[in-house]
């Protein structure tokens, strides 16, 4: 078998148009620590002036040597006029060795590399920039550190009979691949007559933004183009990850935000243009390596990996697929050395693994979970299969225009369901299980004992007992646990599990947007109005604790695992205070409950909904009054027996903690209390049911980033 090719990739942040020095620069890294198969600008290669416009005349002219094949995104800024032109004419050439990648796509080198890229900032962000946020360049250049970062996980000998720069077998933009000839004409072309002085950074013509920018089109395009090169690469039947390289100008959001360490000992900087479009397209398309230089910082994160059933490789050898984020500084930025502007690395392309040519890169032992898990609506390989459910969670069409693929949902406008669909909950055709007759209605809350005529059980297809009464169930059946967490709608290891609901995530719990939530977000100049909230979204949240989690008592008391018990309920403590704060702010005091079965498949949650302040003393009389009505009273303290069910609520007017005992063997306990408690407070009795009060995805969405941007501030793991 013939060893597979292995390129050395050299990657830089912006260079703001320091042009000649950048590219000497270069040249004495690969001399140093080359031969560089490639070399890959992620930021701005140019100024945004005409400062070194005469730099840029020597470029085109190919007086300047570029010694690395060299790929260029496009930063923030548009490229100056006579590149654009020449890049046009030239499918993205503009000299020996250096070809711009403008727009999206996917490029492959003569090894196999494949790298996606989307270069400009993000179209909302630029049309909220004012016109004053030029980039200031400082005259001295820095000299590079003499540390180079090689990725430990690929640090292999490089064949150099193997690392050719500027491969005429190499593609350029968007795929189109760079012939010897145009290569020839590149280097001979000369510069018009009479445009020799300047060159304007600004079209002649058109009304051209002052920012390079791409829309959730682009994005769309860039997955699209992903899903099927996912399909055709390995020459499997299901898809494998194919991208060994994103680079993007934008960060993604959530990236830094969700590692408490970085690789670098950096704190995780600012994210002024941190962007969920890049999220959406990171978390998609699962590449290797994602770089991105908008924020101008270096910053490498600790690597995370997606789910054990995405891997790598093939048979026992393979091995979870991961991704590393970094994000690179300024050339001439910094002499500081943690600032670092350039990373090099010894890539070997997930094609060679996939075809079992090479063996796949063990996962790093510092691996953590998927930071940009929220943003993925799929949890396996992208392939054309699940494109349209991908599309359809960043908004974007394909199409003209950046409508939604579907208004799924909408109520009213929910096309009926098939005819092979049978809903869960009653076991009828015809319906969809949120539209069932019997929806909000369990075991606890029937007052019939038996089901109507006709009625089948879901579990074990007779007739004759509820579907929670079926005899089939058993709590202490290790197989049904399983099937029930593999089910369970809070567990992240289930890939059906609601992502689109996802506000913020930390190491032990995270806090998610409440499905049907009895509150939505209202006027902050009104208050509360009805069941609209002056919390932007709402603030309906419930805090769930990642790993699977029947009881809070447990995490407070601490069991066998007191280690993992106490991390959960530090954690939790500090979203209930995080998310308090953002109450606060609006005048508003948290309603806080949990309602606990204490069955191991079972996901518990504490869930937070805001009352105004002034109804805070309402609170416990109201409870006191639910319970007369079902013949319950109030406790100081959890049930005697750590198993037993229990309700617990934090008196917003007293701080106290108050508790109700489920009845052991009781069938009239309303799980639904804390809502309902929340509902009399309010005035809003018709919203007691959360399955009355559902929404569109997409409504969702919009709530969801309302509550983000205002709960940002006050989110600890940003």
């Amino acid at each position: 078998m013939a060893q597979p090719h292995i390129a050395k990739v050299l990657v830089v942040g912006s260079v703001n148009g320091h042009l000649a020095d950048f590219f000497a620069k270069v040249k004495k890294l690969d001399a140093r620590y080359g031969p560089f198969s490639i070399l890959l600008v992620v930021g701005n290669l140019f100024a945004n002036s005409d400062d070194h416009a005469e730099e840029v005349i020597s470029l085109l002219k190919n007086e300047i040597t570029v010694s690395v094949m060299t790929y260029a995104v496009v930063g923030d800024r548009p490229l100056p006029r006579r590149v654009r032109e020449r890049a046009s004419l030239k499918s993205g050439e503009i000299c020996n060795n250096l070809v711009i990648l403008s727009g999206q796509g996917v490029l492959q080198t003569s090894e196999g590399v494949k790298i996606a890229y989307l270069g400009g900032r993000y179209i909302s962000q630029c049309l909220a920039e004012t016109s004053n946020s030029s980039i200031e360049n400082s005259a001295n250049a820095a000299e590079p550190t003499d540390r180079v970062a090689v990725d430990p996980e690929n640090s292999v000998s490089v064949d150099k009979g193997n690392s050719t720069a500027g491969n005429n077998e190499e593609k350029g933009t968007a795929g189109s691949e760079i012939s010897k000839e145009e290569k020839g004409s590149a280097a001979s072309e000369s510069i018009n007559e009479g445009k020799d002085d300047t060159i304007s950074d600004s079209p002649p013509d058109d009304d051209e933004s002052t920012h390079a920018h791409f829309d959730k089109l682009a994005v769309a395009d860039l997955i699209s183009q992903v899903a099927a090169e996912n399909e055709k690469t390995f020459q499997k039947a299901i898809a494998q990850p194919s991208i060994d390289i994103l680079l993007t100008f934008d960060w993604p959001y959530g990236a830094a935000a969700t590692s408490p360490h970085t690789a670098s000992d950096l704190s995780p900087p600012s994210t002024q243009f941190a962007s969920n479009k890049i999220s959406h397209l990171c978390a998609a398309i699962m590449p290797r390596y994602h770089f991105a230089a908008g924020e101008e910082s270096f910053y490498e994160r600790q690597p995370w990996k997606y789910s054990d059933r995405i891997s790598i490789g093939r048979g026992s050898s393979a091995v979870p697929h991961f991704t590393r984020f970094i994000g690179l500084g300024a050339v001439n930025a910094s002499r500081n050395e943690k600032q670092r502007w350039f990373y090099a690395m010894n890539v070997n392309p997930l094609r060679n693994i996939s075809q079992g040519t090479s063996a796949p890169n063990e996962l790093p032992a510092n691996c953590t979970t998927n930071p940009l898990f929220r943003f993925g609506k799929i949890a396996r390989v992208l392939d054309t299969k699940s494109l349209p459910r991908v599309l359809s969670a960043i908004d974007s069409s394909g199409g003209g225009n950046e409508a939604s693929l579907s208004n799924r949902g909408g109520q009213g406008k929910r096309p009926p369901p098939p005819l092979n669909y049978i809903c869960h909950g009653c076991n009828q055709p015809g319906h969809w299980i949120s539209d069932c007759p019997v929806k909000g209605q369990n075991k606890r809350q029937r007052s019939d004992s038996s089901p109507p005529s006709g009625y089948v059980c879901h579990k074990c297809k007779k007739q004759g007992h509820w579907r929670s009464d079926c005899p089939a169930d058993s709590s202490t059946s290790s197989g049904h646990a399983s099937d029930a967490l593999s089910k369970c709608w809070f567990c992240l290891a289930n890939p059906d599990v609601d992502q689109n609901l996802m506000a913020a995530i930390g190491e032990e719990a995270y806090v998610a947007m409440a499905k049907g939530a009895l509150v939505a977000g209202g006027s902050a100049k009104d208050g509360f109005h009805g069941h609209f909230s002056p919390i932007p979204g709402g603030g309906h949240v419930l805090i769930v604790p990642i790993v699977h989690t029947d009881s809070l008592r447990r995490a407070c008391e601490g069991s066998d695992n007191a280690g993992a018990d106490q991390r959960l309920s530090a954690e939790i403590d500090r979203w209930t205070e995080a998310v308090s704060a953002l109450f606060a702010e609006y005048d508003c005091a948290p309603l806080i409950f949990e309602t606990s079965r204490c069955l191991p498949h079972v996901h518990t949650t504490l869930q937070m909904i805001p009352i105004p302040n002034a109804k805070a003393e309402s609170v416990k009389p109201a409870l006191e009054d639910l319970c007369k009505a079902d013949g319950l009273a109030l406790a100081a303290d959890y049930p005697p027996a750590q198993h037993d069910g229990y309700f617990a609520l934090r008196d917003p007017a007293s701080g106290n903690d108050l508790f109700l005992h489920m009845p052991k063997g009781s069938k009239s306990f309303n799980l639904e209390l804390g809502r309902k408690l929340a509902a009399r407070i309010l005035g809003v009795p018709a919203r007691e049911h959360w399955r009355q009060c559902v929404v569109s995805e997409d409504k969702e969405a919009a709530e969801r980033d309302r509550f983000i941007a205002a709960f940002s501030k006050h989110d600890f793991t940003r």
